[in-house]
Formats: structure tokens, sequence, C-alpha cells
């Protein structure tokens, strides 16, 4: 029987979070922009490459509303979260404070569950800081992803780096 698994998509408005999730789900994008009110679902079926061979999962996906600062109903929405995906703009002065803000929510109501980090819009951008990268790789234990929502570089390998890590844990 195959297991189902929770992830939360995390960052603050007009990152890219949903692009990220209807490239990952639905292979598509589009430049139309509609602020996410509330949440959205999307459930996933996929195959991940495991040391045992191949595993299918189902994942639901919820695409949680961009804020400033992480709300008390978007902590409602990460309870029983198997894994995030923490997004953040790097065509932004500053991509990374509300990457932050909301890793140490998540890290706060789920100890010890599986992050990745999305620096999205890497088609608009120069590459992020190597320091920066590092910095929250070590902080939070979580690989970091340069993605593009738009041409899908990185989308699979940072939903692909959950899956494992879900896997792995035997969440």
């Amino acid at each position: 029987m195959m297991k189902t698994y929770k992830i939360v998509v995390l960052g603050d408005f007009g990152v890219g979070k949903t692009s990220l999730i209807r490239r990952y789900v639905l292979d598509e994008f589009s430049d139309q922009y509609r602020a996410t009110m509330g949440v959205h679902l999307y459930k996933h079926t996929d195959r991940i490459a495991t040391e045992g061979g191949q595993s299918e999962i189902r994942l639901v996906v919820w695409d949680i509303e961009g804020a400033p600062l992480p709300s008390g109903q978007t902590q409602r929405y990460v309870v029983g979260a198997s894994a995030a995906l923490v997004v953040g703009d790097l065509t932004r002065a500053d991509p990374y404070s509300a990457m932050w803000s909301a890793a140490d929510m998540f890290e706060e109501q789920l100890p010890g569950r599986p992050m990745a980090f999305a620096l999205n819009k890497r088609d608009l951008s120069d590459a992020p800081s190597p320091d920066v990268v590092k910095r929250m790789e070590r902080r939070y234990d979580g690989p970091v992803f340069e993605t593009s929502a738009m041409n899908g570089e990185g989308v699979l390998h940072a939903f692909h780096s959950l899956g494992k890590s879900i896997l792995a844990r035997n969440l």
C-alpha cells in the first residue's frame, strides 16, 4: 500500500511557491500572478530513487499563502507535515530573511522534520551568495536548490530531495 505524505510550501508573497508546485505536479508554467488565499492542495504521485531502488509515494503538497512573517494561520496549516519546502525569490534585495522566519517556525512546530530550500527565479538573477547558502544548509540541515519555475531548473531535485528525506526517516 502506497503511503501519503504532506509537504508544505512556505515563503513570502510572490516568491513563486504556486509556480514551483505547478511545475512539479503539472509540468506547466504561467506568468499570470494570482495570490494564493488560504491554502490550495495539490496531489501528486511520484517515483523517488532510493538506495533500495525506486519507491512510489503519494504527496499532498500544501500551497500556503505568503506572509511576511509566518502567521498563526500558517502555523495551523503546518500541523502534520512530513516536510517543508521553503521558497525565496532571488530577484529581491533580501530573499533570505523571510525564508529564515518560515524555516524557524517550521522547525519550532515540527522539530527534526526535513526541510529543503528553493532559491527561485534563478533564470532572472545572478547566483546566490555561496556563504549564505552554506550557512542555510548548516543552520537547518537541509539542502538549498537554485530553481526556476519558468524553465524547470532544480524543481524536481528539490521535491525529490524532500521525498528521499521523508522515506529515509520513515515518517
